[in-house]
């Protein structure tokens, strides 16, 4: 660049082509001066973009990170969603060396300990319920035979306490969780919150991975890449049930990363190293919780679409199909063939159905037992029901959003001028039919295993979809500032109440 060039750094291209022209620089060699400076200052400013977002996502990240930590340290022992159980697995993992087995492996004594320490017994909060009668372990026994279907229901109600019936769940988060129980002191407590607070580092990950969701899918909205993190952040049950000792801190993360990278085959194209690394995590997923198997159809979704669009021919498509099971089928092989040996089946469903549908029966029975009136609250507020004291106040906002979203959705959907964007709107429809997909999978889980009951963590793993798709039609039904306004509106709204929420909490967990 020469010295003339030089004194006119710092201007903008409009400014430099003046200059240039007026001091007789010919038209094409001032356009290319300007064309050059633009290009500059535009790759300048995707740089310093990237890096305020990077700042921003990495606030928020740590922001979720506290708050796992907090609730980590203060919620109650053994926090009422199967605590003990998921604590009991992987000491039992470390010390035996071998997987727990459904209907036959007890809880410990130190499990028993903590539970008579915490006066903790069930769903319901400490001291409401009386310590069982039998606490030595020498007088528990499996299920006895030959009970009729009522006599074996109320016995299963009576002691169902002291079974672990966590152990046909998949092993990977309890066998990534026991170095710490093995490198802690050997106080259960010190072991219950060093594992709580890997749970609650674990399952922060989700923050980052909604707004890579959101980036991947709509990347021109600002409102979009930066609302629907603030989304996932906002969810407050989510903080609460994944800082537990839960293999749903490890499942719902691998789970949203598994949907992440099957939007970015839809977006980007088809790759061997693609298929196979999305296919690697939907194994690792569905190694650490079966609820995730909602992944498999998601996968033939993304193919679907691309077919559909006609970005891949149906042949390439059907190659890529075996790239992505292959891994997963090889990362569940193990457990499963193990499970056919203790159990003949694959998923040890034989022996939890038994002893599980006694407290939550199959749907079958009664749709009742579903429990979809508390499928929502449950999914933005956490488990024990509703434990936030004006999560009906919270709950506002969360209705507008998801009633506004709803309608800007339906809008888009049904304007045809928007399906002549077809890079935007194939991602958005993948994320709304892999979101339906989810939703629908474990609705029809219960009927196939006879064990009732869809809390709402178990759509956690769709929170990022979620979280897009509730500030993506927010967006397209207001736009620009009425859209930032109504999401302003909504933020201060939610976080006043959570605030309220938060502090209830710890003043009368």
């Amino acid at each position: 660049m020469s010295g003339a060039d030089d004194a006119f750094q710092g201007f903008s291209p409009a400014a430099r082509l003046r200059a240039a022209t007026s001091r007789g620089t010919g038209v094409a060699e001032a356009e290319a001066t300007t064309a050059a400076g633009t290009a500059g200052e535009t790759v300048a400013a995707r740089g310093r973009q990237a890096t305020r977002q990077r700042r921003v996502i990495g606030l928020l990240w740590l922001v979720l990170l506290a708050q796992g930590v907090v609730f980590a340290l203060i919620q109650p022992v053994w926090s009422r969603v199967d605590e003990a159980q998921h604590y009991d697995y992987i000491q039992y993992l470390v010390e035996n060396g071998a997987l727990p087995v459904e209907g036959q492996t007890f809880i410990s004594p130190q499990v028993v300990g903590v539970s008579v320490r915490a006066n903790q017994w069930g769903w319901l909060p400490a001291g409401t319920i009386s310590p069982p009668a039998y606490l030595d372990p020498s007088e528990w026994t499996a299920v006895p035979q030959g009970l009729s279907e009522r006599e074996r229901e109320k016995w299963v109600r009576r002691n169902l306490w002291y079974f672990n019936y966590e152990a046909m769940q998949p092993p990977l988060y309890y066998l990534i969780s026991a170095p710490v129980y093995a490198a802690t002191p050997a106080d259960p407590f010190i072991k219950l919150y060093g594992m709580r607070l890997l749970a609650a580092l674990v399952a922060s990950a989700m923050l980052p991975l909604t707004y890579l969701t959101a980036k991947e899918a709509f990347p021109d909205s600002r409102l979009v890449v930066y609302g629907a993190p603030v989304v996932m952040l906002l969810t407050q049950g989510y903080a609460l049930n994944m800082s537990q000792v839960t293999n749903d801190a490890l499942a719902v993360p691998l789970a949203a990363a598994a949907l992440l990278l099957l939007l970015r085959m839809v977006v980007r194209g088809l790759s061997w190293r693609r298929s196979l690394l999305a296919g690697a995590v939907i194994g690792a997923a569905l190694l650490s919780k079966l609820t995730t198997i909602y992944l498999a159809p998601a996968a033939l979704l993304a193919l679907g679409l691309l077919v559909l669009y006609r970005r891949e021919n149906w042949k390439r498509a059907a190659g890529h199909m075996a790239l992505l099971f292959a891994p997963a089928a090889a990362i569940l092989a193990p457990w499963m063939a193990h499970n056919l040996v203790v159990y003949g089946d694959a998923t040890g469903a034989s022996a939890a159905q038994p002893l599980m549908s006694s407290f939550f029966a199959s749907p079958t029975v009664s749709l009742q037992t579903l429990r979809l009136n508390e499928l929502l609250p449950t999914f933005w507020f956490g488990e024990p029901i509703f434990p936030f004291a004006f999560w009906t106040f919270a709950w506002v906002a969360v209705g507008t959003a998801m009633a506004v979203a709803l309608v800007g959705l339906l809008y888009y959907m049904f304007d045809h001028d928007h399906w002549q964007v077809s890079d935007v709107h194939i991602r958005v429809v993948f994320l709304a039919l892999a979101f339906l997909t989810g939703v629908a999978v474990n609705l029809l889980i219960p009927f196939g295993s006879g064990i009732g009951g869809v809390p709402g963590r178990y759509l956690y793993p769709l929170l990022p979809a979620l979280a897009f798709l509730l500030m993506f039609g927010i967006d397209r039904l207001l736009r620009r500032e009425r859209a930032q306004f109504l999401a302003e509106v909504l933020l201060v709204w939610m976080v006043l109440w959570e605030s309220f929420n938060f502090l209830a909490y710890v003043k009368f967990r």
